[in-house]
């Protein structure tokens, strides 16, 4: 089934009201309207009946976007494959495969991933029509739950690569070789900052900033031209990092202003395009309004770390778990990446 179909089929559906939410934004934010003024978008989120009543006209224009896109790809696609490197926010399956399941424990996580359903990755490659697999069964997401990007992390079920070790991996299973028409997705940094015990948040940053850097000199002397860089999340606004939020947020601020001056140069390279997509911006926007994106609940995780019991509401809540997005929280994240990306 190719991805016109899979989008016919859920717009026919219309019996969620997540999926209808979730094509509004993206319709939102394709036409560039999600800042227009507050009667004009909230309806979209607050009235199920009108939602109902244009249900068919707004499946008709995501179907007709689909459609245009896939055409366009078909004739010719920007990327021949996506490449991801990073932690939990990334990780497709690739922990799940190598702790034979034990984690995390699906249902009630989605599939392997650390959330309720699939993750901001999968999302961009379905819009670009590539797949999206671990690499531990044969795919292009090397990134592993619970990475740091400053070392290995030694755990009792094994030890888990740095996001510089998943790049030096790949690029040991392929001689060596980056694709240079491929994108490379690299991304990372929480894990070192909550697991961090002692030291400064600035120099942390920094450490984490050489980290994201050196992995990208790596796939750039190799061959790869096309990078999506991410600022760090605000990882103090998340649940985890609410136990010391001060430390957390000035590691995350250093980490994106020390990334943003070691790729400064890069960024000038003849035939190298790195974009920097402002994840840290984005969650201040939620933070500051979460009704006007959607959210209703954006500090208390959905899921009972101790029952496993999911909340009442997931479909407006920002945080699955204290340190992961819903999927309502990834698909946010997804549709602001696909409107930055070249068609």
């Amino acid at each position: 089934m190719d991805r016109m179909d899979a989008e016919w089929m859920v717009c026919r559906s219309l019996q969620n009201l997540f999926t209808l939410r979730l094509f509004a934004v993206k319709l939102l934010f394709i036409l560039n309207i999600h800042a227009a003024p507050e009667p004009l978008i909230q309806p979209l989120f607050e009235d199920f009946n009108m939602l109902i009543q244009r249900s068919f006209r707004l499946c008709a224009a995501v179907v007709l976007l689909a459609f245009a896109s896939v055409t366009a790809h078909a004739a010719k696609p920007f990327y021949d494959a996506i490449y991801v490197f990073g932690d939990s926010l990334c990780d497709v399956g690739n922990i799940y495969l190598a702790t034979k399941g034990a984690e995390p424990i699906s249902p009630p996580y989605y599939n392997g991933r650390f959330s309720n359903g699939p993750l901001w990755v999968e999302h961009v490659a379905s819009s670009l029509g590539l797949p999206m697999t671990p690499a531990l069964a044969g795919g292009t997401d090397y990134a592993f739950g619970g990475a740091l990007v400053t070392a290995a992390k030694v755990t009792p079920s094994g030890t888990i690569p740095s996001v510089p070790q998943q790049v030096a991996l790949y690029l040991s299973q392929h001689g060596g070789k980056a694709d240079p028409k491929a994108l490379y997705i690299l991304e990372g940094g929480g894990n070192d900052i909550l697991d961090a015990t002692s030291g400064s948040p600035q120099s942390l940053g920094f450490q984490i900033a050489i980290g994201i850097a050196e992995s990208e000199l790596l796939l750039r002397q190799a061959g790869a031209k096309k990078f999506l860089i991410s600022t760090l999340l605000d990882i103090g606004q998340t649940p985890a990092g609410q136990l010391d939020a001060s430390f957390a947020t000035a590691a995350s601020v250093a980490t994106n202003q020390s990334l943003d001056i070691l790729l400064g140069a890069e960024q000038l390279i003849e035939g190298i395009h790195i974009r920097r997509m402002d994840f840290f911006g984005l969650l201040h926007a939620v933070a500051a309004d979460a009704t006007h994106f959607g959210f209703t609940n954006i500090t208390v995780p959905c899921l009972n770390p101790f029952t496993n019991a999911v909340c009442l509401d997931p479909d407006h809540t920002l945080f699955w778990d204290a340190e992961h997005p819903t999927v309502f929280g990834h698909a946010f994240l997804a549709v602001t990446v696909e409107n930055a990306l070249p068609e």
